[in-house]
């Protein structure tokens, strides 16, 4: 019991912190003079692509909620608030109109299929250990940089990159928990 509301919750966060990052980059970048030339659809494609792993980390994480609770509309509420994020961050962006409008609904639908699917929930853990893997590497810069002469741009930058890296590292060390083999008694 407490391993699946641990397991959900470092997802739901590591979910939280790396689209909090994502949205950063994509904030910091939006004041580029420079705009690379794109198709309305090529943005599309790729935005939806990039929120993907943070909207399949949300998706896995409402799902194991959902279990320990015993009740559908737990992974439904996960689903609407990480639809109402994409939307609340997408609406400051310089996107097209089909990129503020789409991407949203296409990375969370793309989400939930795992869920949808059972044969593809692989999928699930396979972004966990991927996220636990870039947890480790998030953690290694980050605290190099924390006990170099270098500092982070704000308090709050550096507190949200240390809770992603520790989140996506638990979220990645708690995904390989249920595969190991049961001892036979």
């Amino acid at each position: 019991m407490i391993l699946p509301v641990l397991r959900g919750t470092s997802k739901v966060t590591a979910g939280l912190t790396g689209l909090l990052l994502v949205y950063g980059t994509v904030y910091a970048m939006e004041g580029m003079t420079t705009r690379l030339p794109m198709s309305r659809l090529h943005e599309l494609v790729i935005s939806t692509l990039w929120m993907l792993p943070w909207t399949l980390l949300f998706c896995s994480g409402f799902e194991d909620l959902g279990k320990v609770a015993r009740q559908a509309w737990v992974l439904w509420v996960g689903m609407t608030l990480v639809l109402a994020l994409l939307y609340y961050f997408e609406r400051n962006t310089t996107s097209a109109i089909l990129t503020k409008a789409a991407m949203p609904l296409l990375a969370t639908v793309a989400g939930l299929l795992p869920h949808a699917i059972p044969r593809i929930r692989f999928v699930f853990t396979v972004c966990c250990l991927a996220a636990g893997i870039v947890g480790v590497v998030v953690l290694s810069f980050g605290l190099s940089t924390f006990f170099s002469e270098h500092s982070f741009a704000t308090k709050g930058i550096a507190f949200v990159i240390f809770v992603f890296g520790i989140a996506s590292l638990t979220t990645g060390v708690l995904s390989v928990a249920p595969l190991r083999p049961a001892r036979i008694r």
